[in-house]
């Protein structure tokens, strides 16, 4: 019977965005599986401190600082992780920009570009650099984190909207050049993830709206067909069965882990 981290052992991930919230438990998950992890991220440090925390010991871990928006660090952070593993075998593009809370009438051309940049070029650009290795050797996995807010209307977050919904386009069009080299490609939308970002998320809204926190947390889970957030052990259960044997035969799918969010949009 196929597991959902068979075949993960000894694969070699690259997890982006790997300090914050949902990268920290992917990566703590696949070095779990019996994976080799690169850690990306802008701040050297906290990448530093994740690994002490959540890996046993430094030798299947690697933490690379770059911004992923500059083409000459993606080209670097890819050339040191090919230096330190041999290969990649997985590319997990989670690293993410929230952007404003506001009306698109007050978005800034500044925040916007900010926002599409991390959101949807700095996975292309990672996508690219990554593709050209996988294909040589005629193998690899890449999940492409986009949301449920590239899935429907998401009001005060135009630029994070469209990058998720970006990043949708760009996962069925990878999956369909690179399927003949034996790539898959899939995005995950997560729903609102429960912890300390979506806690932010909810602040800024409120505020945006002028209504108390309390009214718009009810509003996101009277949104959900189970009445509840998922979690980020929820998205990273789902990146490795994606990454594992079992899900072989997957690819250019964008799949939903949202508890049902956004199901019905009645009262």
């Amino acid at each position: 019977m196929v597991s959902a981290t068979d075949g993960l052992t000894g694969k070699v991930a690259i997890v982006t965005g790997a300090s914050g919230q949902i990268g920290q438990v992917i990566a703590r998950d696949f070095l779990e599986a019996g994976s080799r992890v690169a850690w990306v991220g802008r701040r050297q440090g906290e990448l530093e401190s994740a690994i002490d925390r959540l890996s046993d010991g430094r030798d299947r871990s690697l933490a690379v600082r770059a911004d992923l928006r500059s083409e000459p660090d993606v080209r670097r952070m890819v050339r040191a992780v090919l230096k330190h593993f041999g290969q990649i075998d997985i590319l997990v593009n989670n690293a993410a920009q929230r952007g404003p809370t506001a009306p698109a009438t007050q978005l800034g051309l500044k925040d916007w570009r900010l926002v599409l940049e991390t959101n949807l070029t700095g996975p292309f650009l990672c996508a690219r650099e990554c593709l050209r290795h996988m294909a040589r050797r005629g193998e690899g996995r890449i999940i492409n984190m986009s949301s449920m807010a590239g899935r429907m209307a998401y009001p005060l977050r135009a630029s994070y909207s469209a990058s998720k919904w970006g990043l949708i386009g760009l996962t069925l069009t990878l999956a369909q050049e690179a399927g003949a080299s034996g790539i898959q490609v899939n995005a995950i939308c997560p729903g609102p993830v429960e912890g300390p970002v979506m806690s932010e998320v909810i602040a800024r809204r409120a505020r945006a709206l002028g209504v108390s926190e309390r009214k718009v947390r009810e509003q996101f889970l009277r949104r959900s067909a189970l009445g509840r957030m998922v979690t980020a052990e929820d998205v990273s259960r789902l990146v490795l069965f994606l990454c594992s044997d079992a899900g072989r035969n997957i690819t250019g799918q964008a799949i939903e882990v949202s508890a049902g969010f956004g199901l019905w949009s009645g009262a």
